[in-house]
C-alpha cells in the first residue's frame, strides 16, 4: 500500500468514526460490539487497498461499505444458526391424557375469567363487550353510547385493570394478549 493510501485511511477513520459507531449502535449492535465492527472494517479497507482518487464522497461509500459489512455478517450469522439447528423431528402428538388435562385446565380459566368479567362494574362490562366481542374502536363506542371518547377509555382502562387483578392470583404468568384472545369466547 501506497504512503498516501495509508494516510488518506488514517483520515478517513479519524473523519467518519463516529459516523460509523452510530451506524453500528442503530443496527443493534453494543458500543464495545461496534468499535471493533469499525476497527475490522476499516482493518479490511486496508487490506483490499482502494483508490482514494475514485472515490469522489468518501462518507457515502464508507457508509455503503460498512452497511453492506454488517447485512454479510449478519446472513453469515444466519446461517451458522440455521446448520446448528437439530433436524425436524416427528411432529409430537400429545396423549389422550395430556389433551384432558389441557382441556380442564381450559375450562377452569374460562371459569375464572366469566367470573372476573360478571364482577365488573355494568359500564366497564358494556365498554369491554363493545371493544372486543362486537370489534368496535374507541370512538365507535363513544357514537354508539353517547360517552366521551376519554370516559370511554377510562372504563376500557379500569375494567382490563380489574380482569388482570382477577386472573393474576390464580394465574400469575398469564400475558394480557392471552387475556383478550380470550374473551370474545366468553
Amino acid at each position: 500500500m501506497r504512503p498516501a493510501q495509508a494516510q488518506y485511511l488514517d483520515h478517513w477513520y479519524a473523519q467518519f468514526h463516529d459516523h460509523l459507531l452510530r451506524l453500528a449502535l442503530r443496527w443493534g449492535h453494543g458500543m464495545e460490539e461496534s468499535r471493533d465492527l469499525v476497527q475490522q472494517f476499516f482493518l479490511e479497507l486496508l487490506q483490499k487497498h482502494p483508490d482514494p482518487d475514485t472515490i469522489l464522497n468518501p462518507q457515502a461509500y464508507l457508509t455503503r461499505s460498512f452497511s453492506r459489512k454488517m447485512i454479510d455478517d449478519y446472513r453469515k450469522a444466519r446461517q451458522q444458526q440455521r446448520r446448528m439447528l437439530p433436524p425436524h423431528e416427528a411432529a409430537y402428538e400429545p396423549s389422550v391424557l395430556e389433551n384432558i388435562v389441557r382441556l380442564q385446565a381450559n375450562e377452569e380459566l374460562m371459569h375464572h375469567l366469566r367470573a372476573a368479567y360478571g364482577a365488573l362494574p355494568a359500564r366497564c362490562r358494556k365498554m369491554i363487550y363493545l371493544k372486543y366481542f362486537e370489534g368496535l374502536t374507541t370512538e365507535q363506542i363513544a357514537e354508539r353510547t353517547g360517552l366521551n371518547t376519554r370516559t370511554v377509555y377510562n372504563n376500557l382502562y379500569e375494567g382490563i385493570k380489574a380482569l388482570r387483578q382477577a386472573l393474576q392470583s390464580t394465574y400469575p404468568r398469564m400475558k394480557l394478549a392471552a387475556m383478550f384472545s380470550l374473551l370474545p369466547l366468553l
